[in-house]
């Protein structure tokens, strides 16, 4: 880290006019650090190491040198690394709770360091297995009602997406590529050889590009929340001042957002700050994200909230303007995670898409 620290302040805050620069170089005292290059190297410290400084820690003390810089970077992820682990125990709680209505959960290796953990339930045979991809930051719980829905009826397995959930990956920042490859790791160990691809939000982002890469799988494409988007940079700079403030971004999020708790609060936080949360959309993404849905020949389906307000409903029509065979349908009373606030009818409209036009 000290080395990295070093490298960093030298090529990217100095333009490597400090060679010389070690630890224990006084970065206050030679002006090294000035108020813009404060807030570079901040924003760096929270996306490489992921350790948000808060402001009562932004003093001489800590950033005397980069050996008490390296110092507080530690503390901070040590303490991140516990909350962590507390957040693990409530998803564990909640997960244990759908085995309780006879979900199976599995943690499956899916190879180069990459453990996909996942909620299972069967249906009946010969079905087409319904995949669930969920949104940036939520596990595989958040399609629970979902599970519950289909249990008897459909093969589905709900998937946490690496860096959140209760998957395990050695790569805490993946990129959206990393996302779209640890899927097909995940994909290659199923018997199952056909696919009914359900997504949120940014999942479906993976979903297109699986489709389009194997639609000899895939029967359906269905994305929930998501559509063309057209001004992307603008949009996610708009979405990641939202995600600052949780309880604006429920009420962007919701019909009838959550009634904001302390853990809640503390849960969405965490999920917000996560260097996961913030390397998906890279810059390769965010070009990808423009041309997500050109080349995708597979039936797809959007299902689009009335009142979502992160991605609208008009965004998921154009989108399927781009496609051959597509369609979309607005769920009223709904926001951007519909899957979640209007479980019996998400569910129902996606087995009428899949009985009239696919299967």
């Amino acid at each position: 880290m000290i080395n990295e620290l070093i490298d960093y302040i030298n090529h990217d805050l100095l333009d490597g006019a400090a060679p010389d620069l070690d630890q224990h170089t006084p970065l206050l005292e030679l002006g090294i650090l000035n108020s813009l290059s404060m807030v570079r190297l901040l924003a760096h410290v929270d996306q490489r190491y992921g350790a948000k400084v808060p402001e009562h820690d932004i003093n001489p003390v800590h950033f005397e040198n980069v050996a008490t810089l390296s110092v507080l970077i530690n503390n901070l992820s040590t303490m991140k690394h516990q909350q962590a682990q507390q957040t693990v125990s409530e998803l564990e709680r909640l997960v244990s709770l759908q085995q309780s209505y006879g979900i199976q959960r599995e943690l499956v290796d899916a190879g180069s360091g990459f453990k996909q953990h996942t909620l299972r339930v069967k249906g009946k045979d010969k079905e087409p297995l319904w995949i669930l991809l969920p949104a940036l930051g939520n596990p595989s719980t958040s399609w629970s009602s979902t599970l519950r829905s289909v249990q008897g009826r459909h093969n589905a397995v709900a998937l946490d997406l690496a860096g959140f959930g209760l998957s395990q990956s050695a790569n805490e920042s993946p990129s959206y590529i990393d996302h779209v490859e640890f899927t097909l790791q995940y994909l290659a160990t199923l018997e199952e050889q056909e696919w009914v691809l359900v997504a949120n939000s940014a999942g479906s982002m993976i979903a297109t590009e699986i489709a389009r890469r194997f639609p000899e799988k895939v029967i359906a494409l269905v994305c929930s929340g998501f559509g063309l988007v057209e001004d992307v940079d603008s949009w996610w700079a708009d979405l990641q001042k939202m995600s600052s403030a949780p309880e604006q971004f429920l009420a962007a999020a919701y019909y009838h957002p959550p009634k904001m708790t302390p853990a809640l609060e503390d849960l969405l936080n965490d999920v917000l700050s996560r260097p996961a949360y913030h390397s998906f959309l890279d810059q390769y993404a965010r070009q990808a994200m423009a041309t997500t849905f050109d080349g995708v020949n597979v039936p797809t389906l959007f299902i689009a909230g009335e009142h979502d307000q992160i991605i609208p409903p008009q965004w998921s029509e154009k989108a399927a303007e781009k496609l051959p065979n597509a369609e979309v349908v607005r769920l009223s009373r709904c926001g951007h995670f519909s899957a979640s606030e209007r479980p019996e009818e998400f569910v129902w409209v996606v087995e009428d898409f899949l009985t009239r036009g696919v299967m």
